[in-house]
C-alpha cells in the first residue's frame, strides 16, 4: 500500500535544500541573461578589434572537459574567501553557462533584418536603446531556452556542489543532500529518498512545461540561420 507519510517527512526533508537550489539558479540565471544578450548582441551587430578571435576563443572553450576546470575554479574561490556560500556556485555558475547561450543569442540577433536597426539609429535612437527596443524583445524566446537550459543544469549540478559546499546543511542544494543521503551510513530510507526526488522534480517540471512552446522556438531561431 502506498506509504503517503514518506510524502511529508520528504517535504521537511528537502525543503530548505530546493530553496537553496532556486536562490542560487535564480541569482545565477539573472548574470547569464545578462552577459548572454550584451554579448550576443555585441558579436552579432557591433565592429570591433579581435571580434572574430575572441569569438573562436569563446567557441573552442566549449571544448574544455568541465572536469579539467575544477581544481583552478576551486582555487580561485577559495582565494576570493567565498567557500561555503551561495557566491561559491552562483560566479562559477555564470562563468560556465553562458558560452552556450551567447552562440545561440548571436545566430538569432543576426537573423534580425538590418533595415529595423538602421530606422532605429535614424529616429535619434542610441545603441543602447536599438539593443533594449528593437534587438532584445525579438531574442526573448532564445534567452527562455538559455534560461531553462541553465536551469536545468545548475539544479542538478552534484559534483561542484559537493566541492564548494563543504560546511552544514542548511547551505546545501538538493541534489547534494538527497544523494548524500542516498548513500546511506547503515540502511537507507528508500520510500523518503524516493519522495524526496518526486518532490525535487516539481520546481523543474513547472519551469520547463509552462516555457515549452518558448523554448522549442529559441532552439529553432538559435540554430537555423536563414
Amino acid at each position: 500500500n502506498p506509504y503517503w507519510t514518506n510524502f511529508t517527512k520528504a517535504f521537511s526533508f528537502v525543503k530548505r535544500p530546493i530553496v537553496n537550489s532556486l536562490v542560487i539558479c535564480g541569482i545565477s540565471l539573472v548574470g547569464i541573461l545578462i552577459n548572454v544578450s550584451l554579448s550576443g548582441y555585441a558579436f552579432a551587430r557591433m565592429q570591433f578589434k579581435g571580434k572574430k578571435t575572441l569569438y573562436a576563443i569563446l567557441v573552442a572553450v566549449m571544448m574544455v572537459p568541465a572536469t579539467i576546470t575544477i581544481v583552478p575554479q576551486f582555487l580561485v574561490v577559495k582565494e576570493l574567501g567565498i567557500l561555503n556560500t551561495y557566491w561559491a556556485l552562483i560566479f562559477p555558475y555564470i562563468g560556465s553557462q553562458q558560452v552556450f547561450g551567447i552562440i545561440l543569442a548571436r545566430t538569432n540577433f543576426e537573423q534580425i533584418p538590418q533595415d529595423l536597426f538602421d530606422a532605429a539609429k535614424i529616429d535619434g535612437a542610441s545603441e543602447v536603446q536599438t539593443f533594449a527596443r528593437i534587438g532584445l524583445p525579438l531574442v526573448i524566446p532564445t534567452l527562455i531556452t538559455v534560461g531553462i537550459t541553465t536551469i536545468v543544469a545548475m539544479y542538478n549540478d552534484y559534483i561542484w556542489p559537493t566541492i564548494a559546499l563543504t560546511g552544514g546543511d542548511d547551505i546545501k542544494t538538493f541534489c547534494q543532500i538527497v544523494y548524500n543521503n542516498a548513500q546511506g551510513y547503515v540502511r537507507t530510507d528508500i520510500g523518503l529518498l524516493t519522495a524526496s526526488f518526486i518532490i525535487g522534480t516539481i520546481p523543474l517540471m513547472a519551469i520547463t512545461c509552462s516555457c515549452l512552446k518558448y523554448y522549442l522556438e529559441g532552439m529553432v531561431a538559435g540554430a537555423v540561420k536563414g
